[in-house]
């Protein structure tokens, strides 16, 4: 209904209508238009396997979040796909919506940053005591995790989502590594 009609000419009757609703139960599981459209809550790896990330998943920190986040990514399958364009073509149509969006994420961002603040000081814990110097590693490390992610789900979308998805992480670490040593 967004993707024909544009964000802002969609009202929440419509939705309603159109999902055959009430707006109360609209309101009870969306609570707006906007989280309607976007999503209730980022997508976040479970608690188990946010806790199996600080013990260590056998990779480097790096990649260990590769891994978690693209797990994500991968159980949400093709449907997903589909959705986070659809998503996307709305955002890019509609500038304050896509400014709402950045900042929903920044919660979901920050807590990314604290796993992996919690993954270094557990494989690191002689550092301990440098945790503003660990907190600006975590944060750089989650900022090229995003990046990598980012070419990897537009991969992933224009091609599918490869067989060996750990293989396609491993992959674009060593382009990434490269680029970096340049």
């Amino acid at each position: 209904l967004v993707l024909e009609r544009g964000y802002d000419n969609v009202t929440v009757d419509m939705i309603c209508e159109a999902a055959s609703i009430s707006p109360r139960t609209f309101f009870n599981h969306a609570g707006s238009k906007e989280r309607a459209v976007l999503g209730i809550e980022p997508p976040l790896p479970e608690q188990s396997l946010r806790e199996a990330y600080v013990a260590g998943l056998g990779g480097s920190p790096l990649r260990d979040v590769l891994v978690m986040m693209t797990s994500v990514l991968v159980d949400a399958g093709a449907g997903g796909y589909d959705l986070m364009r659809k998503r996307r073509t709305i955002l890019e149509a509609t500038p304050a919506l896509a400014l709402s969006e950045v900042s929903r994420l920044e919660s979901a961002q920050q807590a990314m940053v604290d796993l992996i603040d919690r993954r270094l000081a557990a494989s690191e814990p002689a550092a301990r005591e440098q945790a503003e110097e660990r907190a600006r590693r975590a944060a750089m490390l989650f900022s090229i995790a995003v990046g990598i992610l980012h070419r990897l789900a537009h991969d992933w979308m224009e091609r599918g989502i490869p067989d060996d998805a750990e293989a396609a992480i491993d992959d674009a670490l060593r382009l990434a590594r490269g680029i970096v040593a340049e």
